[in-house]
C-alpha cells in the first residue's frame, strides 16, 4: 500500500547545503544581521543619482533582485522540487504531496523593510504583520521512520543508506536527489555561496544606515519622534523594542508609536533618502562581485530550465 507525505517545514528546510532554506520561512527577511566583514569596500560610501520622495516602501526595485530568487521563480523552482522528490519517493512505495502553491513574500519584506511605513497597518496592527498578508504555514509533518529514511537519507548514526528491503537511497534522500537533478546542469557553487546574493542584501542594509546621508533624516526624524513622545534615535529602534510588543495583540501605545513612526518618516522623506543609499550600496556590491553574481544567475537559470522541463514532463 502506498502511503502518503506530506511536505512540511522540516523538508523546505532540509539539505541546507543543497538549496538553503529561504527567508520567507525564517521570517528573518533582509533586516538579518551579519556579523561577518561585508565582501566589498564601504568605506568610501557611494554616489546616489536620484533621491525619490517616496511615501511608502512597496514594490521597490533593489538591484541585487535580480540575483536572487522572484516569487515566481520561487513557485517554480518549488513545483521542480515536489515533482521530482515525489517521483524518487514512488520508488520505495510512497506517494509525497507537494507543497501549497507559494503565494511569495515580496510584498511582504518591501512593505516592512524600513520598518512602520503604512499609516493604515500601523493603525490596526502596529508594528505587527497583517496576519492576512501571511502565506500558509506548512503542514504538520508525521513520516514515519521508512518515510523519513527515503526522504532525508540516513541521518548520523543511522548507517548505510540502503530500506529494510535492500533498496539503495540516493544521497541525501530523495530530497537531496531532486535538488541535485534540478542543478546538475547549471555551475557548480560552493554551499555557502547558494545564499551570496541574499547575504549581500544583509550587508548593504545594514551598512546603508551608517551611511551620513541616512543617519542626518534618521536624526530629522528622531527629532520629530521626540516632539511626538517618543525617544529613538532610529527607526528600527522601535521595531526591534520589544517592551512595545510585550502583549499577544498592538496595544494603543504601540500602534500610537507605529501612527507617529509613519507620520516622521513621511515627513522627511526617510524612505526615499534610504532607499535610494541602499540602491547606491547594492550597485557597489555588484560590481565588486559581479563575476560570483553571474554564476549564481547562470545556475538559477539552469534550475529554473531543469523544473519547468520537469512540470512539462
Amino acid at each position: 500500500m502506498v502511503r502518503t507525505t506530506r511536505i512540511g517545514l522540516a523538508l523546505i528546510c532540509a539539505a541546507v547545503a543543497l538549496s538553503g532554506c529561504s527567508s520567507s520561512e525564517s521570517g528573518s527577511g533582509d533586516r538579518a544581521r551579519s556579523e561577518e566583514a561585508p565582501p566589498v569596500d564601504f568605506k568610501n560610501p557611494p554616489k546616489v543619482s536620484a533621491t525619490p520622495s517616496m511615501s511608502s516602501s512597496r514594490s521597490l526595485e533593489l538591484p541585487l533582485e535580480a540575483y536572487t530568487w522572484t516569487d515566481e521563480e520561487e513557485r517554480t523552482r518549488r513545483q521542480g522540487e515536489d515533482l521530482l522528490a515525489a517521483d524518487c519517493m514512488r520508488g520505495f512505495g510512497f506517494d509525497l504531496e507537494p507543497r501549497p502553491v507559494y503565494r511569495g513574500d515580496k510584498a511582504l519584506r518591501d512593505a516592512n523593510r524600513y520598518g512602520a511605513t503604512d499609516p493604515d497597518t500601523a493603525s490596526r496592527f502596529g508594528y505587527r504583520i497583517d496576519p492576512a498578508a501571511r502565506g500558509p504555514k506548512p503542514p504538520e509533518e508525521d513520516y514515519s521512520p521508512a518515510e523519513s529514511l527515503a526522504l532525508f537519507g540516513p541521518q548520523d548514526g543511522q548507517g548505510e543508506r540502503k530500506t529494510a528491503d535492500g533498496k539503495s537511497i540516493p544521497k541525501g534522500g530523495c530530497w537531496g536527489k531532486a535538488l541535485r537533478d534540478l542543478a546538475v546542469k547549471g555551475p557548480k557553487v560552493h554551499p555557502d555561496k547558494e545564499e551570496f546574493a541574499s547575504q549581500l542584501a544583509i550587508y548593504t542594509f545594514q551598512e546603508s544606515q551608517k551611511d551620513s546621508r541616512v543617519e542626518q533624516v534618521f536624526a530629522q526624524w528622531s527629532d520629530c519622534m521626540k516632539k511626538k513622545g517618543y525617544d529613538y534615535k532610529a527607526p528600527m529602534e522601535p521595531v526591534e523594542d520589544r517592551t512595545l510588543q510585550a502583549a499577544k495583540a498592538a496595544t494603543s501605545r504601540e500602534i500610537q508609536v507605529a501612527e507617529a513612526d509613519v507620520a516622521c518618516k513621511r515627513a522627511h522623506n526617510v524612505i526615499g533618502v534610504w532607499y535610494s543609499v541602499e540602491v547606491a550600496y547594492q550597485n557597489r556590491a555588484i560590481e565588486k562581485n559581479q563575476q560570483e553574481l553571474d554564476t549564481l544567475k547562470e545556475r538559477k537559470e539552469a534550475i529554473l530550465g531543469a523544473a519547468a522541463k520537469a512540470s512539462a514532463d
